[in-house]
């Protein structure tokens, strides 16, 4: 059984299990089973991660894939890129929510306000100054016949007296229940590098996803 026709079965156990007279024996059942969904997820999300390739449009990955679900759940894993001063990490995480699209949505959109805000408050800490966050934009990119929705967002700010920016691209996987973050952050005298850049990183990183979705599928018998 792979591991996505799992978490669909858990999944359908996990809605049909609505509890109505609120025994807590039925309650701390529904709990246990949100767990193991959960665990189901995380499985997968370290290997798709594992499984971006070590090096995308000139951005090479030379770290360890970081757990940050271990430290809270939800938060899944990321895996950080550079080349010269550009940075580029991808995080892959659910926020221990199953039922994710594929296109954008108010909660996607909710979603992209709650991190752009975690930039802002970077200026609250003393670590960024003179923050200034951009409007989210949706954009759908197409490769080999897939459709691809995103929310994109660009922030600037000053770290350690130089200009920086960051774009931020905000999409999901419906199949393997994962939001797919990346944020690229780099000097702004790297714009037009990053201009011929990001594009293709996002495009690799998403279709990798995919790709990986795909290949979990159970074939249909004939």
């Amino acid at each position: 059984m792979n591991t996505i026709f799992k978490i669909f079965c858990l999944t359908l156990l996990l809605t049909s299990c609505v509890t109505t007279d609120g025994k807590e024996s039925q309650s701390a059942f529904k709990m246990s089973l949100t767990d193991r969904v959960q665990a189901q997820v995380v499985e997968m999300q370290k290997s798709v991660t594992e499984a971006l390739p070590d090096e995308i449009a000139g951005l090479k990955s030379v770290e360890p894939v970081a757990d940050r679900e271990k430290n809270q759940r939800g938060a899944g894993f990321t895996r950080a890129y550079t080349a010269d001063d550009i940075v580029a990490t991808v995080f892959i995480y659910n926020n221990q929510n199953f039922g994710i699209p594929d296109e954008i949505n108010p909660d996607m959109e909710a979603l992209m306000d709650k991190h752009l805000q975690e930039i802002q408050a970077m200026q609250d800490s003393g670590l960024y100054t003179d923050v200034k966050i951009g409007n989210k934009k949706p954009r759908t990119f197409r490769w080999r016949g897939v459709s691809y929705h995103v929310l994109e967002a660009e922030a600037q700010f000053s770290q350690r007296e130089e200009a920086k920016k960051s774009l931020l691209v905000l999409g999901a996987n419906k199949d393997l229940m994962t939001f797919v973050r990346i944020r690229y952050t780099y000097p702004k005298s790297k714009q037009a590098e990053i201009n011929k850049k990001h594009a293709v990183f996002t495009r690799t990183v998403f279709v990798t996803l995919h790709n990986f979705a795909t290949a979990q599928k159970t074939p249909v018998a004939q």
